[in-house]
This record gives C-alpha cells, sequence and structure tokens, in this order.
C-alpha cells in the first residue's frame, strides 16, 4: 500500500510541476467545473497533497 501511495504522490507533483490549466471542481455533481483557478494555486495544491502522500506511504512502509 505504501508504494501505491508514493507513486501517487509522484504523480501528482508531476501534475503540479507541469500542469498548464486547473479548473475548480464542482462537489455537487462530482465533475469538473467550468470556473479556472489560478495557476499558482493549482500547483501549491498538488504538490503539497503529492507530499503528503509521499510521507504517508513512506511512514507505511517504515511501519512494516
Amino acid at each position: 500500500m505504501g508504494i501505491l501511495l508514493i507513486a501517487a504522490g509522484l504523480v501528482g507533483i508531476a501534475g503540479g510541476v507541469f500542469g498548464k490549466e486547473f479548473y475548480e471542481a464542482d462537489i455537487s455533481s462530482v465533475s469538473v467545473g467550468s470556473r479556472k483557478s489560478s495557476t499558482w494555486s493549482g500547483r501549491l495544491i498538488f504538490i503539497i497533497v503529492g507530499t503528503g502522500l509521499i510521507a504517508v506511504g513512506i511512514k507505511l512502509l517504515m511501519s512494516a
């Protein structure tokens, strides 16, 4: 499970670094919203979540 979290974290960080356009999510209809989000905030969210996933994955691997 830890390796999957690390892989997902790396994909998230790559999406944050290489992503060009980010959109706000429409939670009620579970689809991509029509409003664009700023590039820096989209990148920041992707990188923070990716780093968190990697941290949790490493923690799971170390405790096993």
